[in-house]
């Protein structure tokens, strides 16, 4: 009895990468009485167009097998940086669209299972090297891959950057004013056209109805604005930098305490709430623009025509910084307890 307790625990630690032969995780009769069951409902899943791995909808075959974008990239990344996955519990965690991230080990195994070749990875790799850039543009065709919403917001900076001579990397004060209520109102004004060059550049955003896109401009309009000075002013002491180039302390100067004081006052709770949240999760700028659309797609929006799709909308953008993080952040307890914080620090505040 001893002897078959320390087997079980030598496989449950066991490590898994793609270097690992996949034979080892095709179905065996003898070792696995649901083999059949499994290659049923593999290939009902590939008939009806849902992923093999998660059961997410599946975008085509991919490296052998019908799979969604989500897995097809996990299984691209787990083979071109060879990571080495270990299970911490029985090798035999649930792999779905929820908890497809909670155990990378049964994840990769799900996807030698359902057919999936290292070597088509490799073989890709050779054959489209000098038109990655190009492939990765048609995977984010609709706008919402990480790469692309970093782009769109880039974009709105550079557009932003033309309506106001003002550069929100200048970080010398010398040539910057404390605002006053028209600066900040100002501010405000350039900072929604923006907003709305932002959406605009996005293609899913621009596939809605008419009535759907205005509703969900209006409806976190403020939440945008705070967003947006906050990653503005990260860099930066005790002040908020205004996209017009005016600033805000926690500490009016003498002179203007009178007409700005109520100013400091919001100026100071967004410093120390959404500011020092920002710092504190060390949140890069792809993960920012990440949580920008998470907040625009938004699927509670009243009078919304078609709230499902959005909510799909936002289900993928979700997806994608999941696998953004799992990939940056390895440790996966880390990965969770990142998105917990994201919720609680950055989410809630707004």
């Amino acid at each position: 009895m001893d002897t078959n307790s320390n087997n079980t625990d030598h496989d449950a630690n066991e490590s898994l990468s793609p270097t690992t032969s996949e034979s080892r995780f095709t179905p065996d009769h003898s070792l696995d009485s649901n083999a059949n069951a499994i290659q049923i409902d593999n290939t009902l899943n590939s008939s009806i167009n849902v992923c093999t791995i998660c059961c997410d909808r599946a975008t085509g075959k991919h490296y052998g097998a019908a799979s969604c974008d989500g897995c097809k990239g996990f299984f691209r990344r787990s083979v071109r940086k060879s990571h080495t996955y270990t299970c911490r519990f029985s090798r035999n965690c649930v792999v779905d669209k929820d908890k497809r991230n909670q155990c990378r080990y049964c994840r990769l195994r799900k996807c030698f299972k359902a057919g999936m070749k290292k070597e088509a990875v490799q073989n890709e790799r050779d054959r489209i090297s000098c038109r990655r850039s190009s492939l990765e543009e048609v995977e984010s065709s609709n706008g919402l891959s990480v790469k692309f919403l970093l782009r769109a917001e880039n974009f709105s900076r550079h557009f932003g950057a033309a309506l106001d001579d003002a550069n929100d990397g200048d970080c010398d004060l010398s040539n910057k004013r404390y605002a006053s209520i028209n600066d900040v109102c100002d501010s405000m004004k350039q900072q929604l056209l923006i907003l709305v060059e932002w959406a605009k550049s996005i293609p899913a955003f621009a596939e809605l109805q008419l009535d759907d896109q205005v509703a969900l401009l209006r409806a976190h309009a403020g939440e945008h604005l705070l967003l947006g000075l906050s990653r503005r002013s990260m860099h930066l002491e005790e002040m908020l930098l205004l996209g017009n180039n005016c600033i805000i302390t926690k500490q009016c100067p003498d002179s203007k305490v009178a007409p700005n004081l109520d100013i400091s006052k919001i100026g100071a709770r967004i410093i120390d709430e959404l500011v020092s949240a920002i710092k504190d999760l060390k949140l890069d700028d792809s993960e920012l623009a990440c949580i920008k659309a998470l907040v625009f797609f938004d699927p509670s929006v009243k009078g919304l025509n078609q709230p499902q799709q959005i909510k799909a909308l936002r289900h993928q953008v979700l997806n994608n910084l999941e696998d953004y993080v799992s990939d940056k952040q390895y440790d996966l307890s880390q990965c969770s307890n990142f998105f917990m914080r994201i919720i609680l620090r950055i989410l809630n505040p707004i």
